[in-house]
């Protein structure tokens, strides 16, 4: 199931996203809800609803007609990972880090996946284009693939642990670079670098969609092939097999002595190649007028516009 939330004349809609048709929820079936956090908590009692009701429903609206907004509009929490080897070894890099600090720094994290929280209040969805930071002169995208926890869970196994992956989106953690890095020689986690907005959708898709990608051998992980484009340019191709934490390490952490919960979002960290901060100067940082397009297999493509 692809679920998303958009504007459609002035109204605000959660529901299901199928072929190029939209489905709010409620015009489904009044008795659910019209937001997505508590269709998450209720969705294994209102899947069967759908499914029974969605062929002789009328579309809401065509999709070419809605705005999309953030699927999950204020998520309860936003942890962000740094799950991607490549990208971790590429920001040592630009940081200048020597040989030593850079072993020393992937040591600590192929032991463990860290993460900072972020500010829940500042996501945006692909109709909603994001204005250029007024201070910030780094301003840098992070192509990432986020998951939204389903159900409520405290110190998960990383055995169970897929089994609180509600669905899959795809996450742009914009990034005032300069700001990040001067915050950071005070031995905290980004904050204000990372306080300005974050660009997340279109859509959600449910793992039963999603269980083809998982790979045989290992189904923690997922063969989807991701793309960036920038202004119509294909800057890189990848595959979010090479994840170094996968998901389930990412909810045990997380849940460990602590609670996860339905609508919280775990963020993978950026795939290698999905920040301008690690091409070393070959690309420019993010500027007004910029066309971003950040598409991943199974998922969809997510549109965004800097102005």
């Amino acid at each position: 199931m692809k679920l998303a939330t958009v504007n459609y004349e002035g109204n605000i809609y959660a529901g299901v996203v199928k072929d190029d048709s939209f489905y709010a929820f409620q015009q489904i079936d009044r008795s659910l809800p019209n937001e997505m956090i508590p269709f998450i908590e209720g969705y294994d009692a209102y899947k069967p609803i759908i499914e029974a009701n969605l062929a002789d429903t009328a579309p809401t609206c065509a999709v070419s007609e809605a705005a999309f907004l953030s699927p999950v509009p204020r998520p309860r929490t936003f942890r962000d990972f740094m799950s991607f080897e490549e990208h971790v070894i590429n920001s040592g890099k630009a940081a200048n880090y020597s040989d030593e600090m850079m072993e020393k720094m992937l040591a600590v994290w192929r032991r463990i996946p860290a993460f900072y929280f972020s500010n829940t209040n500042v996501f945006f969805g692909p109709d909603e284009p994001v204005k250029m930071h007024p201070t910030s002169q780094r301003f840098d995208m992070e192509f990432e693939i986020a998951v939204v926890i389903g159900k409520e869970g405290f110190n998960v196994s990383k055995e169970n642990a897929s089994d609180y992956i509600f669905g899959m989106t795809i996450l742009n953690d914009w990034s005032a670079r300069d700001i990040q890095m001067e915050e950071m020689q005070m031995q905290l986690g980004p904050a204000k670098g990372k306080d300005y907005a974050n660009t997340m959708g279109p859509v959600i898709v449910t793992m039963d969609e999603l269980s083809a990608y998982a790979l045989p051998d290992d189904p923690e992980r997922y063969d989807m092939t991701t793309r960036l484009y920038r202004n119509g340019e294909l800057l890189r191709e990848n595959n979010t097999k090479s994840i170094f934490h996968t998901y389930c390490d990412l909810i045990a952490y997380s849940s460990r002595e602590t609670g996860i919960y339905p609508g919280d979002v775990l963020g993978s960290g950026t795939i290698g190649g999905g920040a301008m901060l690690e091409y070393m100067g070959k690309q420019p940082f993010v500027h007004a007028g910029d066309k971003i397009e950040m598409e991943v297999e199974g998922i969809g493509t997510l549109k965004m516009s800097v102005i």
